[in-house]
Formats: C-alpha cells, structure tokens, sequence
C-alpha cells in the first residue's frame, strides 16, 4: 500500500474516532434529559395523586347540610 493511501486511512479513522466521540456525547446528555424527564413525570403524577387524594376526601367529608 502507498503512503498516500494510508494517510488517508489515518484520516479516515481519526474523522470517524471523532464523530463517534460527539455522538457518544450526544447520547449522554440525551440520557441525562431523558432521566431529568421522568424525574419530572414522576413529581407530577405523585402531585395529581396527592390532589386528587384529598379532593376526594373534601367531597368525602362535606355533608350536605339536611344531614
């Protein structure tokens, strides 16, 4: 193999070692967001639990006033 050819090999590779590094970056913080995400969903269903918990023990607890 000529030098020329393996020079360009050497490009190649070291092109493709650093896009596989910004593509490893992109999934990590991909990851990051994700978690961040259900992190949220979680709060939230937990505040709609707890809501909906003691909107029902008002409607439980209020009598009409003929009782």
């Amino acid at each position: 193999m000529s030098e020329k050819k393996i020079v360009e090999l050497e490009e190649k590779i070291a092109f493709i070692q650093n896009m596989l590094d910004d593509l490893n970056m992109v999934v990590f913080r991909q990851g990051e967001t994700i978690e961040k995400l259900n992190n949220q969903i979680k709060e939230t269903n937990e505040k709609l639990i707890n809501q909906s918990e003691s909107n029902q023990s008002q409607i439980i607890d209020d009598n009409p006033p003929h009782y």
